[in-house]
């Protein structure tokens, strides 16, 4: 007996707030971009066949995002090449339909101007119909507004990190108070790192010694390692990162302030949600 295949779901149905960036690789990422490289030189079906290969491998709801990207190259493919009209109205249509669920922007896409050329190229395709679709006004048709990620191979490792069970357990050891226990768990996290991301988390590892030092009142040792952790924040400030670290890094330095006028005092908790959201609250 077949087993039956779940009903796949209507753009409308996907629930846009539990949506996640895009899951890629640093193959997914370069697949992408030659995408839209394609697609902005008006080599629409190329740009619909890359796209396509990052599109198999992510699941459903991510799915529809590279489906509709690929639909509105198909759509200008149909008319560049083809001159069809219904090709060109089904496979703007169906484009529209998925791109809006992403809304303003997603993975480096701004999908809100799309929109709009999209719907300025119906309404053209419209008033000329299936005889005059020749003469389409080719200024409709437009580039797409892609910003690459700050740094690609830390925004993949990230992803991995934000998905290691030892990350998080490091996370709920500080929210308990348990400082120098959180500093070893992601000691162990950052042996396992490369490059950009070593770093990173050495960034963790040094708040959490730092928190741990305030307990003991080694007020010196504790300022010194604030302050090479907030250093190597600061060099991820411009990352496309799931992690609030501007916050991070200014109640960092909020915390040095604190210990210049009152070197004795010092707390702080670091608050976990799902989506991760990471705060360094002094007290």
């Amino acid at each position: 007996m077949k087993s039956v295949r779940p009903q796949k779901k209507k753009p409308r149905e996907i629930d846009r707030s539990k949506i996640e960036e895009l899951s890629m690789t640093l193959d997914d990422w370069a697949e992408f971009e030659h995408g839209v490289e394609l697609f902005n030189s008006g080599k629409f079906w190329h740009s619909h066949e890359a796209w396509e290969l990052v599109w198999r491998r992510h699941a459903e709801d991510e799915r529809l995002f590279l489906q509709g990207l690929i639909q509105l190259a198909a759509a200008y493919h149909q008319l560049m090449t083809k001159h069809n009209y219904r090709g060109l109205i089904n496979n703007f249509n169906k484009a529209y339909e998925k791109l809006e669920v992403f809304q303003p922007e997603y993975s480096g896409v701004l999908i809100t101007p799309l929109l709009k050329f999209i719907e300025q190229g119906k309404k053209e395709a419209e008033r000329l119909g299936p005889k005059k679709i020749a003469a389409f006004n080719y200024n409709l048709i437009p580039k797409l507004q892609f910003h690459k990620p700050y740094n690609p191979d830390l925004v993949v490792a990230l992803r991995e990190l934000l998905k290691s069970e030892e990350f998080l357990e490091g996370v709920k050891l500080f929210n308990t108070g348990y400082h120098w226990e959180a500093h070893e768990v992601w000691e162990d996290v950052w042996r396992e790192q490369q490059a950009d991301a070593r770093t990173f988390v050495q960034a963790f590892v040094q708040t959490a010694a730092a928190y741990s030092f305030l307990k003991i009142r080694k007020i010196s040792s504790a300022k010194y390692l604030f302050q090479k952790a907030l250093e190597k924040f600061q060099q991820f400030e411009n990352t496309d990162c799931p992690l609030p670290l501007k916050a991070i890094m200014e109640d960092i330095h909020h915390t040095l302030e604190l210990l210049a006028i009152h070197p004795s005092q010092g707390e702080a908790t670091l608050k976990y949600t799902k989506p991760l959201t990471i705060e360094l609250t002094p007290a």
